[in-house]
């Protein structure tokens, strides 16, 4: 019972990040290149497989409390981290396009810690099923995320350097992407 309770929670949480995107998926498409459209594809099919697969281990399973203490801490830290950085970016009704430079080059905050603070957040909440239901599938499966993710960075930071310039390099040369002082 226990696991399929946080099955519930773990599926229940992603939804503000969806309610709350930066873009909408349907109208950004056009303008993304081939390349860029299959990615921005497969990294939602992926996550969303990861999380469905890492949520139906979980409910036929009871995670010792340790656990599922460990995994919701880090699915909640997970979302405060996305909504302080999706709050960053502006307001979290309004979206924009991928052709549409930011208002700002944020420096600060969650973009302070990471280039990718969504990202990072994204990853660090597909890995809170994971770790609770603790199998070692949902290894492979979370990397698929990292590695689609890990993509979905790199794109984006091309079209934010043709769209900010030197700036954007200088701040590449002291923020890392996707993993704090790391990568």
């Amino acid at each position: 019972m226990r696991g399929l309770v946080l099955a519930l929670l773990f599926t229940a949480g992603w939804i503000p990040l969806y309610v709350f995107r930066a873009e909408e998926m349907s109208e950004a498409l056009p303008y993304y290149s081939a390349a860029e459209r299959r990615s921005v594809r497969y990294a939602a099919v992926i996550l969303i497989a990861h999380t469905s697969i890492a949520c139906i281990v979980l409910s036929l399973t009871s995670p010792p409390l340790w656990r599922a203490g460990l995994g919701l801490l880090l699915f909640g830290a997970a979302i405060g981290f996305c909504m302080w950085a999706r709050a960053q970016i502006g307001p979290l009704r309004l979206t924009r396009l991928p052709d549409q430079p930011p208002p700002t080059l944020r420096r600060d905050g969650p973009f302070g810690v990471v280039r990718n603070p969504l990202y990072l957040g994204y990853l660090v909440a597909a890995a809170a099923p994971a770790v609770t239901a603790g199998r070692p599938l949902l290894a492979v499966t979370y990397a698929a995320c990292f590695l689609a993710l890990a993509i979905r960075a790199a794109q984006e930071e091309r079209r934010l350097h043709t769209q900010l310039g030197p700036a954007y390099a200088e701040y590449c040369r002291s923020v890392k992407r996707l993993i704090p002082y790391v990568w």
